[in-house]
């Protein structure tokens, strides 16, 4: 699958770098250039441009992509005004992080297919690692 990154922080190179090494294709898109810089060699594509701007968008190959992942960590204004981009470009698939239970219930209410607090999700995992530890000793 060809997937479309926006927003390349902490949470969306990780998550680039791991689809690419379950053989996938990434295009990667930040606004800033050092955090492109240092992902450009691992991924498919890596463009510098402002996503909240659907005429930015409109440089991208939107039409080759399986799903845009709106990966911005930062900014909820960013995050809705690019999700709103990628909409009115009728992108299909959009999935999107969301920072906190508000923004969640704003995505919800633009029908994106997933959203999700990475946050929330990680400490799942590490109550159930932690819980599991404890049972075992």
């Amino acid at each position: 699958m060809k997937y479309l990154i926006i927003g390349l922080g902490n949470f969306g190179k990780t998550l680039a770098e791991e689809l690419i090494d379950k053989g996938h294709e990434v295009i990667g898109v930040d606004n800033n250039e050092h955090i492109v810089d240092n992902i450009k060699d691992r991924i498919s594509l890596a463009y510098i441009l402002d996503a909240t701007e659907r005429s930015s968008l409109k440089a991208l190959p939107l039409d080759e992509i399986d799903c845009a992942i709106v990966a911005i960590g930062q900014s909820m204004d960013s995050s809705l005004r690019t999700v709103a981009a990628l909409k009115e470009l009728s992108v299909k698939r959009i999935y999107a992080r969301a920072l906190d239970e508000t923004h969640q219930s704003i995505l919800g209410a633009m029908n994106i297919e997933k959203i999700f607090i990475p946050e929330c999700y990680a400490a799942r995992i590490f109550a159930e690692k932690f819980s599991s530890d404890i049972k075992r000793r």
